[in-house]
């Protein structure tokens, strides 16, 4: 697990907070989470609960509550400036999460924290957390080549690609945008649809 003081407020103020570097804005949030809700729908299943591992200042998972306004949220955050900032309940992957599951996880950017034996063991914490689809993201070794390194943390464990499908394989099933249903499917997903 990474160190908690790593994730403190200077770090979210260059990342989150500041127009010039930060990767992220509220829109995009925003987009993300009416892209997620919509596939959501469109494959007809319904969500009740959310949780968010590594939720930082929350942008998504307030996005997705504005979304889908009768679903219950849960923000998991390793950051102690966070967790007092805005309430968010600590923990970390891969093993100090809830024992309960969600209807939709969302793990952005977290993974690269943690090394490979840490981060194999948080996919199968994922897969015992989500009960019908997971939100996932991680910079990979590929995407140096499309990223902006003043508005992104390259200080991670980079993999390839091809790692982190292989383990996700496992459990779930991509079907695009960063979603992943968990298997068994139930949904009917289209060939072409897969990625």
């Amino acid at each position: 697990m990474p160190s908690t003081e790593r994730f403190d407020k200077a770090y979210y103020d260059r990342f989150y907070r500041n127009p010039t570097t930060r990767a992220a804005s509220h829109r995009d949030a925003a987009l993300q989470a009416g892209f997620i809700v919509a596939y959501l729908r469109y494959l007809r299943l319904q969500v009740r609960h959310v949780v968010d591992i590594g939720c930082g200042l929350g942008r998504l998972l307030d996005a997705l509550g504005d979304a889908i306004p009768s679903a219950t949220r849960l923000g998991i955050e390793s950051s102690r400036y966070l967790c007092d900032r805005y309430g968010w309940e600590p923990g970390a992957l891969p093993h100090d999460v809830p024992r309960r599951s969600f209807d939709l996880v969302v793990c952005d950017d977290v993974l690269g924290y943690l090394d490979a034996e840490d981060a194999a063991a948080a996919i199968a914490t994922l897969a015992r957390l989500t009960r019908k689809a997971l939100f996932f993201g991680v910079l990979t070794e590929e995407d140096l080549a499309i990223c902006d390194p003043s508005r992104t943390d390259t200080d991670v464990h980079l993999r390839p690609a091809a790692w982190y499908r292989r383990r996700l394989g496992q459990r779930f099933q991509p079907v695009g945008g960063g979603l992943w249903l968990r298997k068994p499917v139930t949904a009917p997903i289209w060939t072409l649809e897969r990625p």
